[in-house]
């Protein structure tokens, strides 16, 4: 039985490209390995294997007893594929917080304070003396400038952008352009719902015992949308929050081009937001100048609010 390398719920551009480049690494190391993801593909991905001719993982909706796993992109059993308690889990490349896992054997784990977790992929293919092919180079590429926002982002390191640098050399990409082209092929704003566009990018947390869940779109400007898409979201906020149980729901819908965040809340979270950020909270909205990291910018300041 194949060992399934899989990223989190709600899969976003390296959810799926790390998940497909390192189960390629893999085969090519001569493991018997799956690429499989765990939800719906978004239009960025979508336009991102589209264009370097990749064929979407197989959609898993659940693991269960005696299937082996291998997490990317997320360590956090709240983000993990369903059924996951169940099944074993032999490894995990991830560049996000730790989140509380735990093995009954040793794995391989693999985390790096990285911009993204396709970065550490890379590696990876380099360490092990693997030609990386044209079309996983796309993948590596596409995935590491979505999760910088094309360097923008807090999260960027060093590392990142060398190792962009080298993937657009070899497919004879110009950075900047196909950075552009990635977040523009990825707007949602007119393609899903509000409750779609909650859920499109999101991930569940828990903190002091508490349910919070954090969402973001990246769009090119904030004039996407509009007064009455708001009210939308907003509803479609209540509604989450009713069916989940969360005391907060944030969306953080991010201006790529102004570099800053519009947050948008259910009204309980209001107090949550303002007492975290040190802000004045509008009853369900505030913005949050030069904020574009849920990883960096986001969580680690809830973090410290809840402990």
């Amino acid at each position: 039985m194949s060992i399934y390398v899989v990223g989190h719920q709600n899969p976003d551009t390296d959810s799926i490209c790390a998940a497909i480049t390192l189960a390629n690494l893999r085969k090519e190391l001569g493991e018997d390995v799956e690429a499989i993801r765990c939800g719906k593909i978004n239009a960025e991905t979508e336009f991102v294997l589209d264009k370097f001719g990749v064929k979407a993982p197989k959609l898993v909706e659940r693991v269960s007893e005696g299937e082996q796993v291998f997490l990317v992109d997320h360590n956090e059993l709240s983000q993990a594929i369903p059924g996951i308690e169940e099944a074993e889990i032999v490894g995990v490349v991830d560049h996000h917080r730790i989140g509380g896992i735990s093995t009954g054997n040793p794995i391989y784990f693999r985390n790096e304070p990285v911009g993204c977790t396709s970065t550490i992929v890379t590696k990876l293919y380099k360490e092990n003396n693997v030609e990386i092919s044209d079309s996983m180079a796309g993948l590596l590429l596409s995935a590491i400038l979505s999760d910088t926002v094309i360097f923008k982002s807090p999260t960027c390191t060093k590392e990142d952008k060398v190792i962009v640098k080298q993937l657009a050399k070899q497919l004879g990409v110009d950075i900047e352009e196909y950075g552009k082209e990635l977040f523009q092929a990825g707007s949602v704003v007119n393609m899903l719902s509000a409750k779609e566009l909650v859920q499109n990018d999101y991930k569940e947390y828990e903190f002091a015992g508490d349910k919070i869940a954090v969402g973001q779109i990246e769009i090119m400007g904030l004039d996407e949308v509009d007064a009455a898409k708001k009210e939308e979201i907003l509803a479609a906020i209540k509604e989450l929050v009713e069916a989940e149980g969360y005391r907060a729901l944030l969306l953080m819908i991010t201006d790529i081009m102004a570099e800053g965040t519009l947050l948008t809340y259910n009204a309980e979270a209001k107090e949550i937001v303002a007492g975290a950020f040190d802000v004045d909270a509008g009853e369900n909205e505030v913005y949050l100048a030069g904020v574009l990291s849920r990883k960096k910018q986001i969580i680690p300041v809830l973090s410290d609010y809840f402990a």
